[in-house]
């Protein structure tokens, strides 16, 4: 493979050329990667996106361990690394400003074939070094080119877009959308995932001033901003990004505005933590929007396919949608290989797309995807604080339970069943303890305490809007019926091994 650790900028065609095998509209690390495998494997393929690279983009930068096996199998992980990116390696958890867990990432290290940390790479600099790796591979990059209109005919796909000024025309066999949440190509295809359960809404910034060069994200959950979070992640020499998100749905019903909740989660945190005291801001925060794996359709269509935000491969637990971006790509490449190949761009031609990333993420996203929809219900916000605080007590001192249940949040192996066993076994073993104290005149009783509380959140959800409550109620029965059907299987993560052998054969 051509060295991806040029530091030229990608060439911008200045006269583009008429008709491609495939056309990319969108640069981020889906586009980008989507663009050099392709290009590696001989196809034509030019990849368009309106910014001029580098430029900024909303998200939390995080990187974790399966991202960057990736990066390093297309070559970018030793130029990234040449900036002295700060490793990731410890984690803290604070309930309602007070910490709650604090100690090394423990899923992290457990394999040889996977990075013992994550990084925080601002996306301005990890989408550069990634477009400049698609450029180095043969794909064709015009930056600063906005697409305007798509129409799919029977022998191509029409592109128009404009750059400074002028009109352009583009034809493809083929059109993929890597271009984001509010993606022109799933929108001209009609297959633009726009559902509210499945929608967070952030505000991030970049802050200088943290006391310390220590390798710990922060996670802080609150009543305010549930169900969402709020993240402080260290990138080194004393800056961090942060930021806070919180559901679409729950924003809209509660009339809930982000820029405000980001103004007194930043206050909250330099008042509450000696350590964040000095922060202060490099610009003003900027807000974003994803689209998480619950929501995700079929996201192929006659001529086309979906990747990276535009096809809803995010996190639903974290938010996090670098890794999730790479991997679709990679799902995708040899599906549109394939397509070429014979000449066949319909979309039955194109479903294995389907199977492909339902078969590779499906076992995990799906009961993240659970676990998430739980939360969604804003009654039960103290409940679920309580027993994030349980878990976390837990996850002190149980290391095994710490890898396990701690996976659905932010692990690279989650095994449902093995979850929901560590789950029941400190539930049950908690409420004996505190059936015990009671009995013997103890004044703690934990768990029958909190069963009480859940019980009583139930009502006031059901009796504030009973309409919502139900479809709530069903919502959860149908994902946990796809859960279950998974878990009957006896699947294993797909995704604990990743993609990597896909990446070595492609590049021969």
């Amino acid at each position: 493979m051509p060295s991806a650790t040029s530091k030229q900028k990608p060439q911008t065609s200045s006269r583009a050329r008429t008709s491609h095998d495939v056309v990319v509209v969108g640069g981020g690390p889906a586009g980008s990667i989507l663009s050099g495998e392709l290009a590696r494997c001989g196809i034509d393929v030019l990849l368009l996106d309106r910014a001029e690279f580098p430029r900024e983009k909303v998200c939390g930068d995080y990187v974790e361990p399966r991202g960057l096996r990736l990066l390093s199998m297309i070559g970018c992980l030793p130029e990234l690394e040449e900036r002295r990116l700060l490793p990731i390696t410890h984690s803290a958890t604070f309930i309602n400003s007070e910490c709650c867990y604090r100690g090394r990432i423990p899923f992290y290290g457990l394999t040889k074939d996977l990075p013992p940390h994550g990084y925080i790479i601002s996306r301005e600099i990890l989408d550069h070094s990634l477009l400049r790796a698609a450029a180095t591979a043969g794909a064709r990059i015009c930056e600063g080119t906005a697409v305007t209109s798509i129409r799919f005919g029977p022998k191509a796909v029409n592109i128009e877009a404009r750059r400074n000024g002028r009109r352009l025309t583009f034809q493809s066999s083929i059109v993929i959308g890597a271009d984001g949440v509010n993606s022109i190509v799933g929108r001209s295809a009609g297959i633009l995932a726009n559902d509210p359960r499945h929608i967070a809404l952030s505000q991030r910034a970049y802050a200088d001033g943290i006391d310390g060069e220590i390798g710990e994200a922060a996670f802080f959950f609150d009543k305010d901003f549930f169900p969402g979070y709020g993240w402080l992640f260290p990138m080194g020499a004393g800056r961090v990004n942060l930021g806070v998100g919180v559901l679409s749905e729950t924003a809209q019903r509660l009339n809930i505005k982000v820029p405000e909740l980001f103004k007194t989660f930043f206050a909250t945190l330099k008042r509450s933590h000696h350590r964040y005291e000095k922060l202060r801001l490099c610009r003003p925060p900027i807000g974003g929007i994803v689209k998480t794996y619950g929501g995700a359709g079929a996201n192929y269509f006659d001529r086309g396919l979906l990747i990276g935000d535009a096809g809803s491969f995010v996190d639903p637990m974290t938010g996090e949608g670098i890794t999730p971006a790479m991997e679709s790509a990679l799902l995708a490449a040899p599906i549109i290989s394939e397509a070429l190949r014979q000449r066949r761009f319909d979309a039955a031609s194109l479903a294995e797309y389907e199977s492909a990333f339902r078969g590779y993420f499906d076992p995990s996203m799906i009961f993240v995807d659970f676990c998430a929809a739980m939360m969604r219900n804003r009654h039960f916000a103290d409940s679920w604080l309580t027993a994030v605080r349980r878990g976390c007590e837990v996850a002190q001192k149980d290391l095994n339970f710490a890898r396990t249940a701690g996976a659905c949040f932010g692990g690279l192996e989650i095994e449902p069943a093995n979850v929901i066993w560590e789950v029941w076994k400190n539930m049950a073993t908690e409420m004996v303890m505190s059936s015990a104290k009671a009995a013997f005149g103890g004044m703690n009783f934990g768990s029958i305490e909190d069963l009480w509380q859940w019980q009583l959140s139930t009502w006031q959800s059901l009796l504030d809007d009973p309409i919502w409550h139900a479809s709530w109620v069903l919502d959860l029965q149908k994902k946990w019926l796809r859960a279950w059907a998974l878990m009957t299987k006896r699947t294993t993560d797909p995704r604990s091994v990743g993609l990597a052998q896909r990446v070595a054969k492609a590049q021969g």
